[in-house]
């Protein structure tokens, strides 16, 4: 008697194990209902099928139009209890060689709602942010490309709708980009092991030409003492820096260097009626008084100009303007001279004009830049 109850239950168990699980005589197993011809799948797990009869399924997994709120087609989850010591992985995707293009994970948004065909997020939660628009990727988090990323096109939102609390980049503590960017060095350097994410065991011939690659950029640590908001921590401790941000601190540079050039170039017949203040005599100035480029320049603590005079100079001074054409100091020398020195504490950071007088002409003018 008891055999036979045990009997029962077991034919019982297998009819409900067979109701949701079948094996066809062509090898391919479905569970739940399926709609369409399982041909061209090995497995297949849900409610619904849709298949391209060109292509060869391992594993079809499909949810059906009724759910009312999310479902997920496919999840791939590891514990963090598992014993393997280096990897951790949910869902691995893998392509081996072939004559066509291969792909290890393939993810497509097809319809007219929003959405993206591959969605990435740091965190648990199902629950998507607000997306307009429908997307190939989005990836919502911190993102790493350990090697090259290559695109068409980058764009970073700028739009001035989604802006607050705007101010010119001249106010405040941004103002005299150029004179700040003086104090960064543009470096050329090579990348280490580290850089890609190498325990520095890799001797690949690979490894070894990414990083005999030459690059060009800044020191992290010289930018963030001027432009602390573009250099930014990564999780791995490591400074990294935001060139694209940089861009509009580069283009303000240029506008004020535009802007003393035009000074300048504007100060022209000012510079001349300076001259003319000086002058005791119509006396031909020597082609033997010349004026140099000051060094260092730029320079901060202390800068020294050079000149040559004549013989027969006489009444010469090198003349320090600022950019309105104003005279800020005078240092008279003499043919037994060949250099002064000027010391930043005396002006003040900016760009200043000097200019050779003799015998009441102007022989040259050059500027100097004195930084913080």
């Amino acid at each position: 008697m008891k055999k036979f109850i045990i009997s029962l239950l077991l034919v019982a168990a297998s009819t409900m194990a067979f109701a949701q699980l079948k094996v066809k005589s062509d090898g391919t197993i479905r569970t739940a209902s399926a709609t369409s011809n399982l041909v061209q799948c090995m497995m297949h797990v849900g409610d619904t099928a849709i298949f391209d009869s060109s292509t060869k399924y391992g594993l079809v997994s499909s949810i059906a139009d009724k759910i009312a709120f999310r479902g997920v087609g496919v999840k791939g989850s590891v514990s963090s209890a598992t014993s393997y010591p280096y990897s951790r992985i949910g869902v691995w995707g893998e392509a081996g060689s072939g004559s066509s293009y291969c792909y290890g994970v393939t993810g497509q948004l097809t319809g007219t709602s929003d959405g993206a065909g591959v969605y990435g997020m740091v965190g648990n939660s199902l629950v998507t942010p607000y997306l307009s628009g429908q997307y190939a990727g989005l990836f919502n988090g911190e993102t790493k490309v350990i090697g090259d990323l290559t695109a068409t096109n980058v764009y970073t939102t700028s739009d001035i709708r989604l802006k607050d609390n705007i101010s010119d980049i001249s106010e405040g503590e941004s103002a005299n980009s150029l004179n700040k960017l003086m104090n960064v060095n543009v470096i050329k350097y090579n990348l280490k092991e580290e850089a890609f994410a190498s325990d520095g065991n890799d001797k690949s011939e690979k490894m070894e030409e990414v990083t005999s690659l030459l690059h060009f950029g800044v020191s992290a640590q010289e930018l963030q003492e001027i432009y602390p908001n573009l250099v930014k921590e990564g999780q791995d401790g490591y400074l990294a820096v935001n060139y694209t941000e940089l861009v509009p601190v580069l283009i303000r540079s240029i506008q004020e260097l535009k802007q003393e050039l035009d000074a300048v170039k504007g100060s022209g017949e000012s510079r001349m009626t300076r001259a003319a203040a000086f002058a005791d005599t119509e006396m031909r100035p020597s082609a033997k008084n010349v004026l140099y480029q000051n060094t260092p320049n730029p320079f901060k603590e202390q800068t020294v100009i050079r000149f040559s005079l004549a013989d027969d100079a006489q009444d010469a001074a090198i003349c320090i303007f600022d950019l309105t054409g104003k005279m800020l100091k005078k240092l008279p020398i003499s043919s037994g001279q060949n250099s002064v020195s000027i010391g930043g504490y005396e002006l003040g950071d900016g760009l200043f004009l000097y200019t050779l007088l003799v015998n009441g002409r102007e022989i040259d003018t050059k500027r100097m830049i004195i930084t913080k």
